[in-house]
């Protein structure tokens, strides 16, 4: 199953964030000058792992700056389905 965390604080606006300090320690700490909080995370759990070869075949996936070009990428098709709302789980009693 597909689930959403939740949204990245750069996209709701300041009026709509929890006003305490641990929040704002929080964002501080993973706040971007360009991209705010919006980043992705990949963990990797195993035994024997090689994590310069895991590294470099992630970093050979990266696009450097120049062939950044969302707006030539906007007419492609979106491989993921859509979101929508979270549905509510209703825990038990």
């Amino acid at each position: 199953m597909t689930s959403r965390l939740g949204r990245w604080w750069a996209s709701v606006p300041k009026n709509q964030w929890p006003h305490d300090n641990q929040f704002e320690d929080f964002v501080a700490h993973n706040w971007d000058a360009v991209w705010g909080d919006r980043r992705q995370e990949l963990v990797f759990i195993g035994i024997n792992m090689d994590e310069a070869r895991l590294r470099a075949g992630l970093d050979a996936c990266l696009v450097d700056a120049e062939g950044y070009t969302p707006d030539a990428w906007q007419r492609l098709a979106d491989p993921f389905p859509a979101w929508g709302e979270p549905a509510r789980v209703l825990e038990s009693a």
